[in-house]
């Protein structure tokens, strides 16, 4: 597995906090909003 680092401002750190999911890794949240994004970008 590659690792790497982003940068984010503790506001959005702190959102991701918010909407994840207890023991989900910031990996798993962030994935999870991808795949959300994707399945629902052409239902506008």
């Amino acid at each position: 597995m590659n690792i790497t680092t982003i940068r984010v401002t503790k506001e959005t750190l702190q959102k991701l906090k918010d909407i994840g999911k207890k023991e989900e890794t910031y990996d798993e949240i962030i994935n999870r909003l991808l795949k959300y994004a994707k399945d629902n970008q052409n239902k506008n």
